[in-house]
């Protein structure tokens, strides 16, 4: 009680000086700085498989939760600042035009087979010295006549790279990723089931047809797992927070008053504002198309610059104390805890313990995990 007070008193008396600054009242926030951005054309000239089974066309579709963005990289030296990577054309074309052009030449018009790639998932990253990532999740159907298709493969796996850090170099890992993909569909590992191009369509989307990517107002609460989050439907609604030992805990307010530690909750939802728990924190995300993207906040070093007191708090947001100012001055004032050396990726564990790892983005849309 004596560090809730403490910290309380402390931002009380900040946050009138601020109001009484003049130069803060006649700029009391910085504009944010515009992200930058840094375009991936594909053009990188690898050596691409040459298929065994005869080949009548290659169709790419993108089904992505993102389908605008590549990734998110580390800004010059600040690891915490990101730059956009960006398709020099929309991501479906930006597929197809490549593909036509590597592996065209290999199309047979009499006997070959259709092949029907789904992409679910294209992501890279970048560590903060020299790793640069890619990761393809991907399903690949075969059909002999363009209109019953058979599952021939499925393929999600994260490709690494050393002193990969320009965008010629992120084209080539791309490409080779692409590569990967037209390898394991020619080894036509077919299920029995056919299928027809519709109805593998509707598959793919019926996982973003959840209540999460369609509502225009998130429910308020606890959510104990990622289905509660994708119904919209938190599992506890009467909650509080607090701070144990250093870490942020979540509280099940009963009917009778007594309340209970919510173990390991999967995120929370406060005055529409959505957050996912990580490790012992609460991140804010926000839905951005049909993904939900990490907001973490990124602070600027410049002395000149006013911040209010709950930004003040959030500053110092890697101690308990500032943790307990968050919680008296209520988390509308503070938009989210920056987690002490970045965001794990959970849906891919081991990137961890590599030298270098990518920072988590965003949440699988598959898992509900952390991913880049």
């Amino acid at each position: 009680m004596k560090l809730f007070l403490t910290v309380a008193l402390l931002l009380s008396q900040l946050i009138p000086s601020l109001a009484q600054d003049p130069d803060y009242a006649n700029n009391p926030i910085p504009v944010p700085e515009q992200p930058k951005t840094k375009v991936i054309k594909l053009n990188a000239n690898i050596p691409v498989h040459h298929f065994v089974m005869p080949v009548k066309d290659i169709q790419m579709i993108a089904i992505c939760g993102d389908s605008v963005n590549l990734g998110y990289l580390p800004y010059k030296k600040n690891y915490f600042k990101k730059t956009i990577a960006l398709p020099d054309k929309p991501l479906q074309d930006y597929l197809q035009e490549y593909v036509n052009k590597q592996y065209g030449d290999q199309y047979k018009s009499d006997n070959g087979k259709d092949l029907l790639c789904l992409i679910q998932s294209f992501r890279i990253a970048e560590g903060a010295v020299d790793k640069a990532y890619v990761r393809i999740k991907a399903v690949a159907f075969l059909s002999a006549d363009n209109q019953q298709f058979q599952l021939s493969c499925q393929i999600d796996t994260t490709l690494v790279y050393d002193n990969k850090r320009d965008s010629r170099a992120h084209s080539e890992n791309i490409t080779q990723a692409i590569d990967l993909l037209m390898k394991a569909a020619d080894r036509q590992n077919i299920t029995a089931a056919f299928h027809s191009k519709d109805e593998i369509l509707n598959i793919a989307w019926r996982g973003y047809k959840q209540p999460i990517y369609t509502t225009s107002q998130f429910n308020d609460g606890i959510y104990t797992s990622y289905k509660d989050f994708l119904k919209n439907a938190p599992s506890v609604t009467n909650f509080t927070l607090g701070v144990e030992y250093g870490k942020v805990v979540a509280y099940h307010i009963h009917d009778d008053s007594t309340c209970n530690i919510i173990n390991q909750p999967w995120g929370m939802c406060y005055q529409g504002q959505l957050y996912r728990y990580n490790v012992d924190w609460f991140i804010p995300m926000k839905r951005q198309g049909l993904s939900f993207m990490f907001t973490d906040p990124e602070f600027k070093s410049d002395q000149d610059t006013k911040i209010t007191g709950a930004q003040m708090a959030n500053y110092a947001g890697q101690t308990a104390e500032a943790v307990a100012g968050f919680l008296l001055f209520g988390m509308v004032q503070v938009p989210g805890f920056h987690v002490p050396g970045g965001n794990l990726i959970n849906t891919l564990p081991y990137l961890n313990n590599l030298p270098d790892p990518p920072i988590a983005t965003m949440i699988d849309p598959f898992t509900g995990e952390l991913m880049f």
